[in-house]
């Protein structure tokens, strides 16, 4: 599928505060990165809430407003790429998922856990 520049950017931003925000805790908090796991396993829809990335993280990478993230964001959801986590009902900022990261990244870590 063919992305705009900035599509790209904020796909590789996206993906990047994603995989880090997966992995934040394994060193200090374990019971917690094992809850990362846990919620890769269950897939995409299970890991945007708290491991996604928010707007505003994306914006501040790639020294973007929030409001030009956003939009790219939009256009990537009507493309099947990102997802978003459910409206909770109150204006807040809402996290959002690469499609199939969850698949990728729960092997990954998976293989690297065992060897631990």
């Amino acid at each position: 599928m063919k992305l705009t520049e900035n599509q790209q950017k904020v796909m590789g931003s996206l993906v990047s505060i994603c995989r880090s925000n997966v992995v934040v805790y394994r060193e200090s908090r374990r019971h917690l990165y094992l809850d990362q796991l846990d919620k890769l396993k269950r897939g995409d829809a299970a890991s945007v809430f708290g491991s996604g990335g928010l707007t505003c993280q994306v914006g501040y990478a790639l020294g973007m407003k929030s409001g030009s993230v956003l939009s790219v964001f939009k256009a990537l959801e009507r493309k099947g790429m990102v997802i978003r986590e459910k409206d909770r009902g109150y204006l807040c900022a809402l996290y959002w998922w690469p499609v199939g990261l969850a698949a990728e990244l729960s092997a990954e870590l998976q293989e690297a856990t065992n060897h631990d």
